[in-house]
């Protein structure tokens, strides 16, 4: 029964997420779920979604609304090894509320993308985005280079 709410999780989350970041990928969640992939590409044998960051950033363009390319909390180095280090920096450049976060991370860039977001099992019996989300760029000296916010 975990593994069935955790599939229905995981594609609710990508649905949502398609709409917040204008991009999906396959997403790992942190809703106390097992992540159940993994790949040799991801930094100390973590399991989570990869994604471009030249890509993303591609999409954007300063002055877009939601769109923060400056003004960061994250500007000194502070070494990213893992997927848990990763989202813990993050956190310093959240202002939205949440209670889910996912990681992504991009090895030809060696950039981390943590999406922050709230969702909430609905009475149909799935899971959907119920608040405002927020996408912090992360290069792995824990330096921010970018913020999304979207909704």
């Amino acid at each position: 029964m975990k593994k069935y709410n955790f599939l229905i999780l995981a594609f609710v989350l990508i649905l949502s997420l398609a709409a917040c970041n204008q991009q999906a990928e396959t997403i790992i969640s942190s809703l106390d779920e097992p992540n159940s992939n993994l790949s040799t590409n991801e930094p100390a044998g973590q399991s989570l979604a990869s994604f471009s960051y030249e890509e993303d950033v591609a999409t954007y363009q300063e002055g877009d609304p939601g769109v923060n390319p400056n003004e960061f909390v994250n500007v000194d180095i502070y070494p990213i090894d893992n997927q848990d280090a990763a989202v813990e920096r993050a956190k310093n450049e959240g202002t939205i509320e949440y209670n889910a976060t996912n990681a992504y991370y991009d090895d030809h860039a060696d950039m981390w993308k943590i999406v922050f977001l709230t969702v909430a099992h609905s009475e149909d019996d799935t899971w959907a985005t119920t608040g405002n989300c927020q996408s912090v760029y992360m290069n792995s000296d824990g330096i921010t280079q970018l913020i999304v916010y979207g909704e």
